[in-house]
């Protein structure tokens, strides 16, 4: 059975009273999902959409989020490391030496916080062991595609255990510039992390953790569709380049009192992201305005995060279920455009040096309890109350050949907010294998400030956004039989969200608003995994979602009609894996030869490209196959990336006519082609 920490302490997923999709560590390794956002498009219902960059990803839930994301801060789903939350625009982080990724469907205020109306993703690492372990894995294949990884872990003292993990990573860039015919650039990855864990005695310890991501080159920028053959992007050489890093330390401490387990959490996380960007492709303008304008900025951002959390909880298998904790969080956040050059349009307003800081301030309670009411009803009831203050203060001077006859502005504002989210849930046991469930959660996602907004320079108000809230209902069933060879898991549900987020950017004019706009969501999800017979696995999940903007705005700069679908939400999406384990008797020099062999297939339908629905994206299969030799504590193993090789888009936008009767454009980025390679892990 799987254990997960939904609700912030050990249960059973067949008990949580909704909806969470697990991947475990192992099958991310055995499929070679190796970055959060990769897993996460493995979660049936889950629309993970990079819109240009690392900076900017936005992540989506059953449908609920924002329709073009806001701000840094602008927020559907939480993504938490070892109680650490983290914003999506760090999906694209290393999935390094995990014990399991849960995926929580649904408003998850109760215990994770405002911003998550949609969901949130907790990720539980490996941690160190009293014995000692480890393995080192390498990789190549196409496209200089190349991976080296490595884990130990074991004691240091009686009590004192320690596990270091590390892994390098690299790959030509997919698109081509169209000036040198050379790969764009050449995106490199390094992640690493420490765990130390100090066990006093049986009922207390101490987790301290220490990580660093460090991505180059992994922004996507856009270029035109259709893509040609191979995809090629028209910018001068050197000019997309761009550095993240993310550090994040953890100190965790837990201690088990005879009725319940106190912990108390200190999290501090700080993000550094530096961009260069050509602001115009050649080929997207040369058919918007005739030629290609010359064009690039420079933009540096940081962001330091600080949690502390106490909470008590239930002791595991407790017939009452229950935690109760409190709560802070502060972020600050940094924002500057330096180095700006654009002759075609001299008075674009970043045309400029601007710097724009942001500052939260959050305090939180909160508590949820699951009750029997009798041998085979449960009923859970749990609220949260939040506190919470946001200031930006933006500073901005034009540069000398910018004719805007305001030199320089500022923009300073401030706002505060307090609300209460929740939910309740009735669950009942129909047999030992079959649990039946209903639950009703009230989301919220706080207002804050547009990071792109530039009235400001004009003179004009750059107008906080208004928070956004969700009304979700979900029933569902789980099922795990007796023999746990069989589990299937079901759900419908319904999302009624108010004032969700859009940001209205003019691509002639750069002027960037914020309008809010009402959605619904409805649908349902099956997800399964089945083992007929001992070497066979299968497991498989499909999701439909209609979702659907319930009011329109004719006439603002959005543009958005009722009854558009939700951008980049497919109607169908499904997942499908095959698993086949077996020994091969018999082959000389190998000891207890095993041919492990994996198939997978992610299918995403078509989904708009953008809140007006211009147009859509295709519908598409991604094959991935894996096969592999072990003998002993040392496997060999073929991989394939879109093994049918595909093409497919990333994401898509359509940047309107510049003047009557010129011509628009679709613009966005193409997904890989089929790669394959080979690799080697060695246990020990």
């Amino acid at each position: 059975m799987v254990t997960v920490n939904a609700r912030r302490a050990p249960e059973l997923a067949k008990d949580v009273p909704f909806s969470v999709s697990v991947v475990s560590g192992s099958e991310a390794e055995s499929r070679r999902l190796l970055s959060l956002d990769e897993m996460l498009r493995q979660a049936p219902g889950v629309d993970m959409v990079v819109n240009g960059g690392m900076a900017t990803g936005t992540l989506r839930m059953r449908g609920v989020g924002a329709l073009q994301k806001v701000s840094g801060d602008d927020s559907s789903v939480v993504i938490n490391i070892d109680g650490l939350s983290l914003s999506p625009s760090n999906t694209g982080l290393n999935v390094l030496d995990v014990e399991q990724i849960e995926v929580l469907k649904g408003p998850q205020g109760t215990l994770f916080g405002g911003n998550s109306e949609a969901g949130a993703v907790n990720i539980v690492t490996r941690k160190p062991t009293d014995w000692l372990e480890g393995y080192v894995r390498a990789e190549l294949g196409q496209d200089h595609q190349h991976l080296v990884e490595g884990v130990i872990s074991g004691p240091l003292t009686d009590t004192l255990s320690a596990r270091l993990a590390l892994r390098q990573s690299g790959i030509d860039n997919v698109l081509t510039n169209a000036q040198n015919g050379k790969p764009l650039n050449t995106p490199r990855e390094l992640a690493l992390r420490g765990t130390l864990r100090w066990q006093p005695g049986t009922r207390t310890q101490l987790l301290l953790s220490a990580s660093q991501d460090v991505l180059k080159q992994r922004d996507t920028p856009y270029t035109l569709r259709p893509y040609d053959e191979p995809a090629r992007i028209d910018i001068p050489p050197g000019a997309a380049w761009n550095r993240r890093e993310v550090n994040r330390y953890t100190a965790e401490l837990t201690h088990a009192f005879d009725a319940m387990t106190l912990t108390a959490l200190l999290g501090y996380g700080h993000l550094r992201h530096h961009a260069l960007n050509a602001i115009y492709e050649g080929r997207t303008y040369q058919q918007l305005v005739g030629f290609h304008p010359d064009g690039s900025w420079t933009m540096y951002s940081k962001e330091k995060r600080y949690n502390q959390e106490v909470r008590l909880s239930a002791k595991p298998h407790s017939k009452i279920f229950w935690v109760l904790g409190v709560n802070a969080f502060q972020s600050q956040r940094d924002l500057a455009y330096r180095d700006v050059k654009d002759i075609f349009y001299p008075a674009n307003p970043y045309h400029a040096d601007s710097t724009r800081q942001f500052e939260t301030d959050t305090q939180a309670v909160f508590g949820e309890m699951t009750v029997p009411l009798g041998s085979a009803f449960k009923l859970t009831s749990g609220l949260r109350y939040t506190w919470e203050k946001k200031s930006t203060d933006a500073n901005w001077t034009a540069k000398p050949d910018n004719p805007n006859p305001i030199r320089t502005a500022r923009d300073s504002q401030s706002l505060s907010d307090s609300y209460l989210t929740g939910r309740l849930a009735l669950s009942y046991a129909l047999t030992p294998q079959v649990n039946l469930y209903g639950v009703y959660a009230r989301g919220y996602k706080t207002g804050g400030f547009n990071d792109e907004g530039t009235n400001y320079t004009n003179g004009l108000a750059d107008l906080p956004y208004k928070a956004a809230t969700v009304d979700s209902y979900e029933t569902g069933f789980k099922f795990e039989s007796a023999d746990r060879r069989l589990a299937l898991n079901g759900a419908l549900f319904f999302n009624k969200v108010k004032d969700d987020h859009l940001l209205a950017y003019d691509v002639a004019t750069f002027a960037a608003n914020t309008e809010n706009y009402d959605t619904n969501s409805r649908g349902l999800e099956l997800e399964g995994v089945w083992k007929p017979v001992k070497g066979w696995s299968l497991s498989a999940g499909v999701a439909y979602t209609d979702a659907r903007i319930s009011n329109g705005a004719a006439g603002r700069m959005g543009n958005v009609a009722k009854d558009n679908r939700v951008p980049e939400v497919p109607k169908w999406s499904g997942v499908l894996s095959i698993s086949h384990e077996q020994a091969l008797p018999g082959l000389p020099l190998l000891k207890s030869p095993v041919l492990h062999t994996k198939l997978s297939n992610r299918f995403v339908g078509s989904r708009p490209a953008d809140p007006q629905n211009t147009f859509s994206l295709g519908a598409y299969s991604k094959l991935d196959l894996r096969v592999g030799l072990q003998s002993g504590n040392t496997e060999f193993y073929l991989w394939a990336d879109n093994l049918l090789d595909k093409r497919y888009d990333l994401y898509g936008y359509y940047i309107a006519p510049y003047m009557p009767g010129g011509s628009g454009a679709q613009i966005g980025s193409p997904g890989r082609g089929r790669a394959v390679g080979i690799g080697m892990n060695m246990a020990f």
